[in-house]
């Protein structure tokens, strides 16, 4: 695929978290989403799926290529991870979270967390052994995560794994033209 491609219907970054439980109308998490013409949606939910708060944004021609850049020269990378990681860790609260890159590649993981390897295995040998291969996935994923983060902060979007805030004079103003009164 081709910056040129890009269109209103691709998704060229899509980032998703949800708890694991709770009860209807509790927070629900929220999904920061980046299409190929710019529009960067912002939605928060409450539990199942309710949205709480939409928002529009619109980022530059430059910003959007810039991330789409990156997942194109990263593609080899988060191409060959799984579509779902599990680290088998269980944290209350626990969440999903999902990632889709480049509109093909949709990437589930549970509680995902960066994990200093060297560390585990001295620390949790046993642990470290079993889950080798999902941590250094989950590590590739947030390193991609975290390059898109540094570009969208410097739009004043400041998105992590658990939170995501947006400065509202990124909001794009749609304005509608009743074409019928020409």
């Amino acid at each position: 695929m081709e910056f040129r491609d890009l269109n209103k219907d691709m998704i060229v970054f899509s980032y998703r978290i949800s708890p694991d439980f709770g009860k209807e109308g509790d927070n629900g998490g929220f999904l920061l989403e980046l299409r190929g013409n710019g529009n960067l949606r912002f939605a928060r939910y409450k539990l199942f799926d309710e949205i709480s708060l939409l928002k529009i944004f619109k980022l530059n021609r430059e910003e959007t290529k810039e991330i789409f850049d990156l997942l194109d020269r990263t593609e080899k990378v988060w191409s060959d991870i799984p579509e779902e990681l599990d680290n088998h860790l269980e944290c209350i609260p626990g969440y999903s979270n999902e990632f889709v890159f480049l509109n093909w590649k949709r990437i589930e993981a549970h509680n995902i967390k960066k994990t200093w390897m060297p560390g585990m295995i001295i620390k949790e040998r046993k642990y470290y052994k079993e889950n080798k291969e999902n941590m250094r996935y989950e590590n590739q994923v947030i390193e991609i995560f975290e390059e898109i983060s540094r570009i969208l902060k410097k739009k004043h979007i400041d998105l992590g794994l658990r939170q995501c805030v947006i400065d509202d004079t990124c909001r794009v103003k749609v304005r509608w033209i009743d074409k019928t009164k020409r």
